[in-house]
């Protein structure tokens, strides 16, 4: 299903502020949506002047109230949205809507709640006379009482049954409610919920730093619940794929509509310079520390500085990047370098993403194959380009082979042990002088049990001279017949990198069996295979986001402090999308095998 062919809802939005604010503190966030049906911003009765009205939480909702009839009665579907303890009237709107028909509210698309409280004590009371300090009238002790009844009431109540998916819009640096309070709101939805923090953005969400983001991020939650569609049967088999769709299913659109998720129904992808869907894949760069300096990497040739993602910036990618259903951890350093891998891998898994990771192994000890295999990961992917340590020496400075082979070795025994469904495979980068290691690489990986290993040819420009191409010949050619014949024997799949971002390899693998050697140096002299651009974004520690893996220089944004809606489809990704359609495709991607 095509939700794009479908009928579109019409959409009510409906804006509340909060009791100490102004209809005025969401007008960027109504003209942001302006383009999109019909947008009312509520001013609460008493409100509009320079002085703090009464709490009078009867009077309120039945304004809210008012306004909900008026979206219905124009037979549009509903999008609540409530900024500060305009979310709790919400809330409270709604408990009453559900008490009187717990069948009901099968028009409400999505609920916001932006910067709103969980709860109010008098830590709260505190910050909020500060805030309010010379803003007029100052609400009396009385009214402060009624608002923390209104907000604490909600709080000791049931869980919050909606079948609409909420999602809770909080600045990081609000200085009113916490960014750790907004953490609340997950545990007390029984329904798909999700967390998007705004880099720097204090309590007035649409003014000031972040704004641009967090209005980007509400709009497209509304063009997601507007466009909503059921995953289409072919894809309900994909493993992983029910809790992704269960924490939040707005994403399965993006998957299903995806290149890789049209090619795995059969459909035509039509690469376009614009995106219709955003990414599903994120190849996250926790850190860019690594104990090895391979020569073929662009570590090595950039020579980034160490340094480690902080937890807060994992979770504000994640949040970022909703549909991001692959994370896989990887970029110019070793994750497993990171003192917070583990719970990274946790942190993800545990919003229903398929989580990867690619690593040397140089730091895989026992401990860590404990606490991965445990861990909800997905897939694991050692990065190996020779068996021999003086080859290895060549091409991979630092590793010791020996402690890389044995920590493989172990992590397989722990995943049996276990009992873990971990996908597992080997990626080999061969070059000129290392073809004569496949064969050995065949025989470990087939030893130990791994599922698959997936060859390449290097990347990057600056490589091709090292590369298995530049040097083919026939005794190349015989070399790798015969390791593939090997492979084939000891029934061990080896894969073309031209399946590195299909979905549901563990059962497609056979369209991507490499069965030549030839095919190792084959190179696309225009687009043929390449999903990169249409649905990947890789990430960097810093928050940096490039085109793709194979130019980590082409800085395009950051994901922090950019809007979606202008990093993806923006200039920059559309001209080197419309590049790689060219009859000129651009020099990385000519060197690619991806391509």
């Amino acid at each position: 299903m095509n939700a794009s062919s479908a009928a579109r809802p019409a959409i009510g939005h409906v804006l509340v502020h909060g009791y100490l604010g102004a209809a005025a503190d969401l007008a960027p966030l109504a003209q942001g949506l302006a383009s999109t049906d019909s947008v009312e911003c509520l001013q609460l009765p008493g409100h509009g002047g320079t002085n703090t009205p009464a709490f009078d939480e009867t009077a309120f909702l039945s304004a809210l109230s008012a306004a909900v009839r008026r979206q219905r009665e124009a037979g549009r579907r509903l999008v609540l949205i409530g900024h500060s303890t305009g979310g709790n009237l919400i809330l409270s709107w709604l408990a009453a809507e559900l008490s009187e028909s717990p069948a009901g509210l099968g028009d409400l698309l999505l609920l916001v709640l932006c910067a709103t409280p969980p709860r109010i004590n008098t830590a709260y009371a505190r910050r909020w006379s500060e805030h309010r300090d010379g803003r007029g009238r100052q609400p009396s002790l009385h009214d402060l009482g009624s608002l923390a009844t209104m907000v604490n009431r909600l709080a000791r109540g049931p869980e919050l049954r909606l079948s609409a998916p909420v999602l809770i819009v909080h600045g990081e640096a609000d200085e009113l409610v916490p960014l750790q309070d907004a953490e609340a709101w997950r545990r007390r939805s029984s329904g798909p919920t999700r967390l998007a923090p705004i880099a720097g953005a204090q309590h007035h969400l649409f003014d000031g730093a972040g704004s641009a983001v967090a209005i980007d991020v509400i709009r497209r939650a509304v063009d997601d619940a507007r466009n909503a569609c059921a995953i289409p049967p072919p894809l309900e088999a994909l493993p992983g794929l029910a809790p992704f769709g269960t924490a939040w299913p707005h994403g399965l659109r993006h998957i299903a509509e995806s290149p890789a998720g049209r090619r795995l129904l059969g459909q035509a992808f039509a690469a376009d310079p614009v995106a219709t869907v955003e990414p599903t894949v994120a190849n996250i760069e926790i850190t860019t520390r690594c104990t090895l300096a391979c020569v073929s990497c662009a570590r090595t040739r950039l020579k980034p500085r160490s340094r480690f993602m902080s937890r807060a910036d994992f979770v504000r990618v994640l949040g970022a990047l909703p549909h991001a259903w692959r994370i896989v951890l990887v970029g110019l350093g070793e994750p497993l370098l990171h003192p917070e891998a583990v719970e990274f891998v946790q942190l993800a898994s545990g919003q229903g993403r398929r989580v990867g990771l690619v690593t040397n192994a140089m730091q895989l000890d026992a401990a860590m194959a404990r606490a991965l295999c445990s861990s909800g990961l997905a897939s694991i992917t050692f990065s190996l380009d020779a068996i021999d340590q003086a080859a290895a020496r060549r091409v991979r400075r630092g590793s010791r082979m020996q402690h890389i082979l044995a920590n493989i070795r172990g992590f397989m025994a722990e995943r049996e042990r276990q009992g873990a469904r971990l996908a597992t495979s080997v990626f080999t980068a061969l070059t000129a002088e290392t073809v004569g290691e496949l064969e050995a690489i065949v025989d470990f990986a087939a030893s130990v049990g791994i599922d698959a290993l997936m060859a390449t040819d290097l990347n990057f420009p600056v490589n091709q001279a090292r590369s298995v191409r530049a040097g083919f010949d026939t005794e190349t050619a015989r070399i790798l017949r015969h390791a593939l014949r090997q492979a084939a024997t000891r029934r061990l799949p080896v894969l073309s990198v031209r399946g590195l971002e299909e979905f549901d390899l563990q059962r497609r693998w056979p369209a991507f069996l490499m069965l030549r050697g030839e095919e190792l140096t084959s190179r696309s002299p225009q687009h043929g295979h390449c999903l990169s651009p249409w649905q990947s974004i890789p990430v960097g520690v810093d928050g940096k986001l490039t085109i793709c893996d194979c130019q980590p220089e082409s800085d395009i944004g950051n994901v922090h402090s950019l809007p979606v809606s202008e990093w993806w489809n923006g200039s920059a990704m559309t001209n080197h999308r419309r590049r790689m359609l060219s009859d000129d495709p651009p020099a990385a991607c000519r060197d690619c095998p991806r391509f």
